[in-house]
């Protein structure tokens, strides 16, 4: 990992940190909840842009595809509410932890874009699916996802 990405995640973890007593105070509210993650989604897209977040894993045309598309297999917001959830459980994480949370929930397989498409059509219906379980109603096939999920 380059350096600058790491003082990225780095800055990241920090600004969590201190938005950790805000998530506390809205947890239990699902809508506050819902859109304190939905606010603080984007610093994960922009960490985990990076082949670091890789798992090279995808279906079997999305693999094949000259421009496949990087598919969070957990969504955003839906990884920021994990992701807090675990900074409570151990409020003193170090940020080698913190990477680790991040490649297990932030992580990226490679679909065709009329693959992504029917994943994202699926979940805006389905609001509290992960994108890996819409993979299976869709139809898509990522091989070793599954033993991916479970590892980590």
């Amino acid at each position: 990992m380059k350096q600058n990405h790491l003082e990225n995640i780095r800055e990241t973890f920090e600004d969590f940190k201190c938005l950790l007593p805000r998530f506390i105070s809205v947890k239990e509210d699902l809508n506050l909840r819902k859109k304190f993650c939905s606010r603080n989604r984007n610093p994960l897209w922009d960490i985990s842009n990076t082949k670091y977040f890789n798992t090279g894993l995808g279906s079997e045309e999305g693999l094949s595809s000259i421009e496949p598309v990087k598919d969070h297999f957990i969504q955003r917001a839906k990884a920021v509410n994990l992701i807090f959830n675990e900074i409570e459980k151990d409020p003193e994480m170090t940020l080698e932890q913190f990477i680790k949370i991040l490649i297990k929930y932030c992580s990226v397989v490679s679909l065709t874009k009329e693959e992504h498409t029917r994943v994202s059509s699926f979940c805006r219906k389905n609001k509290d699916i992960f994108n890996y379980e819409a993979y299976l109603a869709c139809g898509i096939k990522v091989s070793g996802l599954s033993d991916l999920i479970l590892a980590n």
